[in-house]
């Protein structure tokens, strides 16, 4: 009887013991590489981010044109724009061969709609745009 639940004890003990066994040596080589993946691409996302300037939001384009006298009728509708809002920051934007003048800083759709509205009574054919905003 004592040698029965010996060798049961035994059974018990070995199961138990291989149970809490630690990670081999291919589970290690994998976490590592994963580890080793997952530090890389955090470095790229960092780069990545580092260009990106501002958070995801919206802006409202009020000018585009291209051609002689475009640059000058850019900064004469900034100014007159900031003339007319003032509390509201205008940017200037040179996609070849455009000149563009954006403003606003929305962080969401329905903000950049209300300043949109506002603002179609002065400077006709706005378009709302998704772009990176500063933030205030």
């Amino acid at each position: 009887m004592k040698s029965s639940i010996l060798l049961f004890s035994c059974f018990i003990l070995a199961g138990t013991l291989s149970w809490g066994q630690a990670a081999s040596g291919d589970d290690l080589l994998k976490g590592i590489e994963i580890d080793s993946l997952l530090e890389a691409n955090y470095y790229k996302l960092m780069v990545v981010n580092s260009k990106v300037r501002g958070v995801p939001g919206y802006r409202i384009r009020i000018f585009s044109e291209s051609g002689v006298g475009a640059k000058e009728e850019q900064q004469h509708v900034r100014a007159s724009f900031l003339s007319e809002f003032p509390e509201i920051d205008a940017y200037y934007r040179y996609d070849e061969p455009y000149f563009k003048v954006y403003v606003g800083d929305c962080r969401t759709r329905s903000e950049a709609l209300k300043l949109y509205d506002l603002i179609k009574k002065e400077f006709p054919n706005p378009i709302l745009r998704e772009d990176y905003i500063n933030i205030k």
